[in-house]
C-alpha cells in the first residue's frame, strides 16, 4: 500500500493542472504555422492571409454578404438573409473556427495556410 503525505498530493495535483494547462495552451492557441481565412460561394473560393485588412463583397442567391478581415480576425459583417445568425456570430480568429451565411450560400473559415505542410494533424479535425 503506497501512502503519499499531503505536501506530496498536492504536487502532484498541481503538476498535473500545469501539464493539462499547458498541452489546451498548444492546442488552442494556434502558435504552430501560420493561418489563412477561407471564403467559399457557389461564386468560388478565395484565401486571405488572417493578417489582411479587407473588406470583400460575395454575391449570392439573397444579395451580397459582405466579410471583413482585419487584426488577425474576420467576420461576416453585413448579409440579406433574414435571421441574421451569421453577423451575430461575430469575429473568428482561431484555426477551425467559421462562420456561414446558409441562406446565400457563404461559407468563412480559418485554416492552415495553403503552404503549410499538409501531413500534420489539426487538432480541430480530430
Amino acid at each position: 500500500m503506497l501512502v503519499f503525505n499531503k505536501t506530496a498530493d498536492w504536487l502532484i495535483i498541481i503538476t498535473a493542472l500545469a501539464a493539462v494547462t499547458v498541452s489546451f495552451w498548444f492546442v488552442y492557441s494556434g502558435i504552430s504555422g501560420s493561418s489563412s481565412v477561407y471564403l467559399k460561394s457557389d461564386g468560388g473560393e478565395w484565401v486571405y492571409p488572417i493578417n489582411a485588412i479587407d473588406t470583400i463583397k460575395i454575391s449570392g442567391p439573397l444579395g451580397d454578404t459582405f466579410v471583413e478581415i482585419a487584426e488577425g480576425r474576420a467576420c461576416i459583417s453585413s448579409s440579406p438573409c433574414l435571421n441574421k445568425t451569421c453577423v451575430t456570430t461575430g469575429y473568428i480568429h482561431q484555426r477551425g473556427q467559421w462562420a456561414a451565411c446558409l441562406p446565400n450560400r457563404v461559407l468563412l473559415y480559418i485554416s492552415k495556410s495553403e503552404n503549410e505542410d499538409n501531413d500534420s494533424v489539426d487538432a480541430a479535425t480530430w
